[in-house]
């Protein structure tokens, strides 16, 4: 009985300590960094939002893969004349860019970052580190692109459907997979 008890008390404490181990090796955001964060997902959702709305986006499903990419083009093309002015940084601003990069150094320097490290080196093909923001994505026509381990995935912002991070070199990417192309791109995100 007192093995059992001492069993069960043992399992409570691990139950109780383990999630204060999580946080003392990914801090939580700030407040300032999570309204950040939050400013962030808002412009990403409302950037979906806008595209979605456009006429081009009508894309019909299609095992045709030259009409696929006619309608991807179609849609880029509109993309990009709603986004004239589109830069790099309008997602990816000064504040924005800082929590990124300390999320992910974050990461990296974490007890999971040699596997992180890893999983990125023998992923699938990776894009050309070449970004142009409202540009066609720079993937090889329509190549599949390198993947972003789930670890990474779960310290960053939640997107919207149809956009996805991208990492090629040390830079991270937001793809519109719709369009197949660049919405932003932060350089030297990864330490």
């Amino acid at each position: 009985m007192a093995i059992q008890r001492s069993r069960v008390i043992g399992f409570v404490l691990m139950v109780l300590v383990a999630p204060v181990a999580v946080l003392a090796q990914s801090p939580a955001p700030t407040a300032s960094e999570q309204k950040v964060l939050d400013g962030f997902r808002a412009k990403a959702k409302d950037y979906m939002d806008r595209e979605h709305s456009l006429a081009a986006d009508k894309m019909k499903p299609t095992t045709d893969v030259a009409r696929l990419e006619t309608q991807r083009k179609l849609l880029r093309d509109a993309v990009q004349q709603a986004r004239i002015h589109a830069k790099q940084g309008d997602f990816f601003g000064e504040q924005t860019a800082e929590v990124f990069r300390k999320i992910l150094a974050d990461l990296f320097h974490g007890p999971d970052g040699k596997k992180i490290e890893a999983s990125l080196n023998h992923a699938e093909p990776g894009a050309p580190a070449q970004f142009r923001v409202n540009e066609e994505f720079p993937n090889q026509n329509g190549q599949p692109i390198q993947s972003v381990p789930p670890t990474v995935l779960k310290a960053l912002p939640a997107l919207p459907k149809g956009l996805e991070y991208c990492i090629a070199g040390n830079t991270l990417a937001l793809h519109d997979t719709s369009a197949n192309m660049v919405v932003d791109y932060l350089p030297n995100a990864l330490p």
